[in-house]
């Protein structure tokens, strides 16, 4: 399971636990871009927003704006700047 599989699948249990059902996901063209096959898997309807960039808003429709239980905001900075790290070291490591 990918890191960002593994991010996701915890939000979204997250939600639900709260009582929710975390249906839409509104996320920016770089998060579209890297994980779209995860969205898509997740079976979540996936917006596309301008302004998110690297970060995805999974919620409830019904409640999105309105409850700040029913969704979460997702970053894809951390796991990128983790993936940069671990491949500084791998490179270091052939010197």
């Amino acid at each position: 399971m990918s890191e960002l599989l593994r991010l996701l699948t915890t939000v979204i249990r997250e939600i639900e636990e709260d009582g929710f059902q975390p249906k839409i996901a509104l996320v920016g063209p770089k998060f579209a871009e890297k994980g779209m096959k995860e969205l898509k898997d997740l079976n979540l309807k996936v917006y596309i927003v301008e302004e998110l960039n690297c970060d995805a808003i999974i919620g409830d429709p019904r409640f999105i704006g309105h409850l700040r239980k029913a969704s979460r905001r997702v970053s894809l900075e951390p796991l990128m700047e983790e993936k940069e790290f671990w491949e500084e070291i791998e490179e270091i490591q052939k010197l």
